[in-house]
């Protein structure tokens, strides 16, 4: 494991049921850069008027404040390109509080941003930024949405990370976000063309999230966290996600 450097990172990622084995490939991909990683599984109260996905931003809310940065990375997303650094995004955008990735438009279903795997900085509106999220009225955002402009409406903490963005004055600010294109951490198995880690991010969309995983690893050599066959079996304390078999 090489040294930290720079700013303190952390990763985290969250689920109320196992049904992949990324939390393998979180920890391991963060031990090669000096990173913590963080696998918080513990109940959570959901916001009084939001469901399904802002759970994610209470944990960003719980530990944020221990690092600079954090990298939110949803369950269905494997780091399979580990020799690139969180922090080269980090050093490429130093005046951006939160740094995303588009999703890919090849399908026709796209959004302007994805929230399964995004940077947010540890500053003062990097936190109004959360909190702002978790208060969003989504009524009142569905109202201003612009398919044609921000893609597919999810209902969830990804469009109102985009409309606090676009419509909260107190996040008007030259450089605050940085949008980047699909690639730099938020490919598609399709993607993937000439190996299991040809890119830097793998993160599985639809349904059926631990049968694609194990899918993706058979089809290019891989152990079931998405990493290499023997680096696996070397591990101990591994709780492999309950995935039913192929009907």
């Amino acid at each position: 494991m090489s040294e930290p450097t720079g700013p303190r990172v952390g990763i985290i990622s969250y689920c109320d049921r196992l049904r992949t084995n990324a939390h393998v490939n979180h920890e391991l991909y963060a031990r090669a850069h000096g990173y913590t990683y963080i696998f918080d599984i513990a109940p959570v109260a959901e916001p009084a008027q939001h469901k399904n996905f802002f759970l994610k931003l209470a944990k960003i809310k719980k530990f944020l404040p221990l690092f600079d940065w954090l990298f939110w990375i949803d369950d269905d997303a494997f780091f399979t390109g580990r020799k690139t650094t969180l922090t080269s995004f980090i050093e490429a955008h130093p005046d951006a509080t939160i740094i995303f990735c588009a999703s890919p438009k090849d399908t026709g279903l796209w959004t302007w941003m994805s929230s399964g795997t995004m940077l947010i900085r540890n500053t003062e509106l990097g936190r109004k930024l959360i909190d702002a999220t978790i208060a969003t009225d989504l009524a009142k955002a569905r109202e201003w949405w612009d398919d044609s402009v921000y893609g597919y409406w999810t209902g969830g903490d990804q469009d109102a990370l985009v409309y606090q963005m676009m419509t909260n004055p107190d996040f008007a600010v030259d450089g605050f976000y940085a949008q980047l294109d699909y690639a730099a951490f938020n490919c598609r198995p399709r993607h993937f063309v000439a190996g299991g880690f040809e890119h830097f991010v793998l993160h599985f969309t639809g349904k059926d999230k631990g049968r694609q995983s194990l899918d993706f690893a058979e089809k290019w050599g891989m152990s079931e966290a998405l990493t290499y066959k023997k680096e696996l079996a070397n591990l101990r304390g591994l709780y492999p996600a309950d995935i039913p078999p192929r009907e």
